[in-house]
């Protein structure tokens, strides 16, 4: 998940497209113009996710005061690319994070409260509010531990929270979330699948589910092949490090998951007048994935 940083204001110089087409286009309305309610299919939900990414592909490096030590760099985060974050988040009926995020809330760790809280920009509530869609998308929490703090789950009164786990959970755990008014579902045996976490969603009337989770929870739905477009923000930095996170982590994908490139845009005004390239994929499906273990591992 990508950090606010000083998101209250970013610089409203344009972007060039490189892709379909060449032309100049604002930052403004980038992705908000998108109509993503004419792709949904029709039974399911379509399913998208954002990242940001430095040049080798690092999305969080070392950060000790980070649980599970991984936070996302100074170097990438900046406040144009959030702003574009927020503009996914506008149209979405559910936000997808996992049960990490909820610790780093709780921790004070996390880079920004989820998307579309009080402080979202106006132009956003009421793009939501012409759309007939809640103040604040859903929350759907991805944990197989259910180790949710109880404070946080309280700053989320009054937004709508579903919980998804697997069918070994403690059931006292699922039976306590459940008493506090939130949704549980159990998508899985061992690991959250995919296809029965979307199916759940769309029983409960989400049509738009928007993934901001990090690399696990992508490889959960790129295994599950239900996830239908990737937006992927890359600064033009090199980080290196030896501790880090690339852009999916899991048991290798068979046949791999194929993207094709929907549209490219060039911004000058990256981190540090750095150059950041901002990219949207549409999935290409190839079959049914399963798990293999590389030969020599």
């Amino acid at each position: 998940m990508q950090t606010q940083n000083n998101a209250d204001g970013p610089a409203q110089t344009g972007l060039r497209m490189l892709y379909p087409s060449m032309s100049d286009v604002p930052l403004s309305g980038l992705y908000l113009c998108e109509d993503l309610r004419a792709l949904i299919p029709a039974s399911g939900v379509y399913t998208y996710s954002n990242f940001i990414s430095s040049l080798d592909g690092r999305i969080a490096v070392s950060r000790p005061d980070a649980p599970g030590g991984l936070g996302v760099p100074e170097q990438t985060a900046n406040a144009r690319d959030w702003r574009l974050l927020l503009e996914l988040a506008a149209p979405a009926d559910a936000i997808i994070v996992s049960g990490r995020y909820m610790r780093e809330l709780a921790h004070g760790t996390a880079q920004a409260e989820p998307p579309l809280g009080n402080d979202a920009p106006p132009d956003l509530r009421k793009f939501r509010a012409r759309a007939g869609l809640p103040p604040q998308p859903a929350l759907v929490i991805l944990s197989r531990s259910l180790d949710l703090p109880p404070d946080v789950i309280r700053r989320l009164a009054g937004r709508r929270v579903i919980v998804a786990t697997i069918a070994e959970a403690t059931p006292s755990a699922v039976a306590s979330l459940r008493q506090g008014n939130l949704d549980v579902i159990l998508a899985g045996s061992g690991a959250v699948d995919g296809m029965r976490l979307t199916s759940a969603l769309a029983e409960r009337g989400i049509q738009l589910a928007y993934s901001i989770a990090g690399p696990e929870v992508l490889h959960t739905l790129l295994h599950a092949r239900v996830l239908q477009r990737l937006y992927l923000t890359t600064v033009a930095r090199l980080l290196a490090g030896e501790e880090y996170a690339t852009l999916v982590h899991g048991k290798r994908l068979v046949p791999p998951f194929d993207f094709a490139l929907s549209a490219l845009y060039l911004d000058h005004q990256g981190p540090d007048g750095v150059d950041q390239l901002m990219q949207v994929y549409d999935s290409v499906p190839r079959g049914d994935a399963r798990d293999v273990v590389p030969p020599g591992t």
